[in-house]
């Protein structure tokens, strides 16, 4: 049976898109096939944190009855895709009611092992739609006080739509004093953390790169998080690099993204920030639609 998850947060900005990707790419990495869903209608960002510019058709052209849900997923080296659309036309005429059927047509175990809906923030309707879609939910959240409030209110909103399994996945942990603990935010909610990201710098230098932190530096100890968090999932194994190993793989990694300073460095004029705002194929200067 095809695992239903939506990855959920109850504001923006706690890290929720790159915790599908890395998510999906290290599921993928354990041997599972794996489609991501980016839900996120109005402001849909997974493209950008994957690296993905070659698609035309998407999940509001599913919605909108343009094309069956098979021809909006992509193959990106191994992990299933589906974009939703950069053009604001695209949100025209939308029903979110065809949100949920389409989801069970996704979810065919003679694909797919994951389904991961990667949801709006919040609690507006596509937010609620992911919530009501999915079987299971993943809250992604900070260790501060403020966003376990809005984790909360999801939570109660979760509870009006039957019962599903909830999770809790802590992002950008320092584990210093200042933060929340795992044990005070299992306390406080009432829902169990079922993986903790630690704050990585590479971070950042990963989704100017288009390529997420569990490809570009696999030992980081980000990506380690986001695979232990895969095989909690998966009900699998995981062994982590040894620390000498991991060490080395840092090193390698340093190095090497010294050696290409250069190439990490963003363009500042205009025309490259416009270029890489459009990245989808088919929407760049106002191209038109050529399915008519």
């Amino acid at each position: 049976m095809t695992r239903v998850i939506g990855i959920s947060s109850g504001k923006g900005g706690v890290g929720k898109t790159t915790v599908a990707a890395n998510l999906g790419l290290a599921l993928r990495a354990l041997g599972k096939r794996v489609l991501i869903v980016d839900c996120n209608l109005s402001t849909p960002h997974l493209g950008y944190y994957l690296g993905i510019t070659d698609y035309k058709r998407t999940l509001n052209d599913v919605l909108l009855d343009r094309v069956a849900a098979d021809a909006a997923v992509y193959n990106h080296d191994g992990l299933r895709v589906m974009p939703a659309s950069l053009d604001m036309a695209d949100l025209i005429g939308l029903d979110l009611k065809k949100f949920r059927k389409t989801v069970v047509k996704l979810a065919d175990p003679t694909k797919f092992d994951f389904v991961l809906l990667d949801s709006a923030p919040g609690l507006g309707r596509e937010a609620v739609c992911v919530l009501n879609a999915a079987d299971e939910i993943l809250f992604v959240t900070n260790p501060f006080v403020p966003m376990l409030n809005d984790v909360l209110r999801s939570i109660g909103i979760i509870k009006q739509l039957g019962h599903k399994k909830v999770g809790v996945v802590l992002n950008m942990v320092t584990g210093q004093g200042h933060e929340l603990f795992e044990h005070t935010v299992e306390s406080v909610l009432a829902v169990p953390v079922v993986g903790s990201i630690p704050f990585d710098s590479g971070m950042a230098k990963s989704l100017a790169s288009g390529v997420p932190i569990i490809e570009s530096a696999p030992s980081a100890s980000a990506s380690i998080g986001f695979m232990r968090l895969a095989a909690s999932l998966a009900g699998v194994e995981y062994t982590p690099p040894s620390a000498l190993s991991a060490l080395a793989s840092r090193i390698k990694s340093r190095l090497l993204e010294l050696s290409r300073v250069s190439d990490i460095r963003v363009p500042q004029s205009r025309e490259y920030v416009e270029r890489e705002m459009f990245i989808q194929e088919g929407q760049r200067h106002g191209d038109e639609d050529e399915s008519g």
